[in-house]
């Protein structure tokens, strides 16, 4: 018996080299790819062991209790493996690699289809597909699907099971002898696994069954497969069970309350906040400061509207420079969507924009016009920005240059949105550099015919000068459409950004606030607070020390060369163990405020008498009187300036704040909201002129 097992390669790999391969290098042909393994020799590997990706784990996982349980012995059932590769090819598993990073995910059709005809993987596909064997699992996401080109012209060697998406499931070619098994996130919720790992959890399944089960269990149809498969949980290995449960608690789509849509139905502004990578351990230990993961990864945290009742926002803003920063997120956020990505439902709004701050310094935006739609288009969003060129100390020629390059952009992006039949908003960007060229740029894209358009540029405009521009740029505006701000979300301006016919604004200050405010860090309605610095000095033990802790050691050590390294730990511990015996009321506020200022003089270098600062924190207790999900939860420990962990947290409550406050001034919900809005307006005074972080 043999059974085939076709999967394709990911993003995470066992070995980040800085000197990995790149497109460019496989691009270059077989012998520069030679020398360059060369080169890496020492961190070759088996393709079976280079992939670190969830599908390729889980799937291993099942490949080994497979060999264990029938050794090779030129008799009993065999297994295959192949990895289809988007630098390589189609590689089987023994094959060493060198370090590399390529996906065909998110390649253009035409670029997709030349690159796997130039790697021979239609022709690699259909020869190892026509070889006999008893079973074959194909375990593929789109793009690597397309990539195999499979047409009329297969011929396949057995039965075969292809584990896919619900679209690539309608895409393969009706040939006797294959299955479509399509998953979908329910499915995924069934599994309690993301859908990016769920092809290889299911195929991990089959095969822990052995030979003969997995035979018998692949002539069922396929909604019958997953029923079985998902019985067959308690084959599954304890540290896999830990794993599942662990993704369950933290991988789930968040349900939205009715009050939240009731809310954002009568507001006549939305917020929407950028997507930067802020997620915390909900497990984390504040005693121990220790991750429940070990380390933090989009796997084992949450993002802040995973932790209230109900978002924060009325949308997330997702940038594509931010979105494919890493090579495990790009692969991840092109697998899943922006949706489920982001672990929000359908119903919520998610806009995109290219980033144009990722590439400022660039002659021209490193995208075309077709790949930004398709982009929007596959990821799922429901607005999408045209490609605009920000206008920032830039000459007379160069900014006029940007102006109608951003301008043409839009055109050519309305007229091919129209041309597809594309279903999600599009929004057109303006940029500019005074009150008659916004106006200008405005006036333009209505013409266009857009019905959503966005101000961008304008973060570092204070509001004094950007209120005369929203004044030219409304006599441009017909009713009906929408007008949004780029990284503009000023409390105390919103009255008038309402009055001029903002609709929509995106900012992510009061997040960024948590741990970049001294003073200010920690926002209440009626007032600011400043947070308690403790930062991490590390671990005495050098086993168990980290990076961090060591560089913070040497800083401190050299700012005050007659301390001890043993000084800074004690200071940090009775710092930490006195506010929060303070927090319970089982120590004086002056031996808190004392332990506090004591390790505080390691830190401070900018010369800030934090003493009253600190006094009016510990004396008010905020995170007492806060009914937000996160003050509850954490206590004390949100107001400690220490860690993502607790810095994030606090930029989660500020978020919340924020929210409310921006619904009451917006919406004037009752005259104590607007008593408040009233004492907001002067607290945040501060934002005049500043950059949105």
């Amino acid at each position: 018996m043999k059974i085939l097992l076709i999967t394709s390669c990911t993003g995470e790999k066992a070995v980040d080299h800085p000197q990995a391969l790149t497109m460019e290098d496989f691009r270059q042909g077989p012998e520069h790819v030679r020398q360059r393994e060369r080169e890496l020799a020492d961190v070759l590997m088996p393709a079976r062991d280079l992939y670190t990706g969830q599908q390729h784990v889980r799937l291993m996982r099942g490949v080994r209790a497979f060999e264990e349980a029938h050794p090779t012995n030129g008799a009993g059932p065999t297994l295959e493996l192949q990895i289809l590769s988007a630098g390589y090819g189609l590689v089987p598993d023994e094959q060493e690699l060198a370090p590399y990073e390529a996906t065909f995910n998110g390649m253009k059709a035409k670029e997709l289809r030349a690159w796997a005809d130039a790697l021979s993987v239609p022709e690699g596909i259909r020869a190892i597909l026509a070889q006999p064997f008893d079973l074959c699992l194909l375990l593929l996401g789109d793009g690597y699907l397309k990539a195999c080109a499979l047409g009329e012209d297969v011929r396949l060697g057995g039965p075969t099971i292809a584990f896919c998406g619900s679209r690539s499931a309608k895409a393969l070619p009706d040939l006797p002898g294959i299955v479509a098994v399509p998953l979908t996130n329910q499915d995924a919720k069934r599994f309690r696994c993301p859908l990016i790992s769920l092809k290889g959890e299911l195929a991990a399944r089959l095969l822990e069954a052995g030979a003969e089960q997995s035979l018998a269990a692949a002539s069922r149809p396929a909604d019958e497969l997953v029923d079985w498969l998902d019985n067959r949980g308690d084959a599954r290995s304890a540290s896999a069970e830990a794993s599942s449960a662990s993704l369950e608690k933290v991988d789930f789509v968040i349900q939205i309350p009715q009050s939240w849509h009731d809310r954002t139905h009568r507001s006549h502004m939305r917020y929407f906040i950028p997507e930067w990578d802020d997620l915390v351990d909900p497990d984390f230990d504040f005693a121990n400061d220790e991750h429940s993961g070990g380390k933090g990864n989009w796997s084992n945290q949450v993002y802040a509207h995973q932790m209230f009742a109900e978002p924060n926002y009325d949308g997330i803003l997702v940038s594509k420079v931010v979105a494919e920063h890493g090579k495990e997120k790009r692969a991840r956020i092109n697998e899943l969507g922006v949706h489920r990505f982001l672990r929000v439902p359908r119903a919520f709004p998610v806009m995109g924009d290219c980033g144009a701050f990722g590439y400022i310094k660039e002659e021209v935006p490193p995208y075309t016009t077709d790949e930004i739609l398709d982009y929007y288009t596959r990821l799922d969003f429901d607005y999408g920005v045209s490609i605009d060129h920000l206008i920032v100390k830039a000459t007379a020629e160069d900014a006029q240059f940007r102006y109608d390059l951003t301008l043409n952009n839009a055109e050519e992006f309305l007229r091919e949105h129209k041309a597809r039949g594309l279903r999600w908003t599009p929004i057109g960007a303006v940029q500019g550099w005074d009150a008659r060229t916004y106006a200008s740029g405005v006036r333009r894209c209505v013409q266009m015919g857009y019905r959503y358009i966005g101000l961008g540029g304008l973060v570092r405009t204070s509001t004094k000068a950007l209120l005369p521009i929203l004044a030219a740029v409304r006599d441009e505006l017909p009713a009906g459409v929408d007008l949004h701000l780029f990284g503009l979300g000023r409390l105390g301006a919103l009255p008038e950004f309402k009055r001029l016919g903002v609709t929509s604004v995106d900012s992510a200050s009061y997040l960024r606030q948590a741990w970049l405010r001294t003073k200010s860090g920690y926002v209440m309605p009626d007032r600011h607070y400043s947070p308690l610095r403790i930062p991490e000095a590390g671990h005495p033990d050098p086993a168990q020390d980290t990076v961090a802790g060591k560089r913070f050691r040497a800083k401190v050590l050299d700012a005050h060369p007659h301390i001890e390294e043993s000084d800074i730990f004690q200071r940090e511990r009775a710092a930490l163990a006195s506010v929060r015996a303070y927090a319970s009321r089982k120590a004086s506020l002056d031996s808190a405020l004392n332990d506090l200022l004591h390790y505080d003089q390691l830190i401070t270098s900018d010369a800030i008498d934090m003493e009253p600062l600190y006094r009016r924190t510990l004396e008010e207790r905020p995170w007492e009187r806060c009914p937000c999900e996160i003050c509850r939860s954490a206590g004390v420990e949100v107001v400690i300036f220490r860690g993502n962990n607790r810095n994030r947290r606090r930029g989660f409550h500020n978020t919340y704040v924020f929210y409310r406050l921006l619904s009451a001034i917006v919406s004037g919900q009752s005259e104590e909201d607007a008593r408040t809005a009233e004492v907001q307006l002067q607290l945040f005074d501060w934002e005049e002129g500043a950059s949105a972080v």
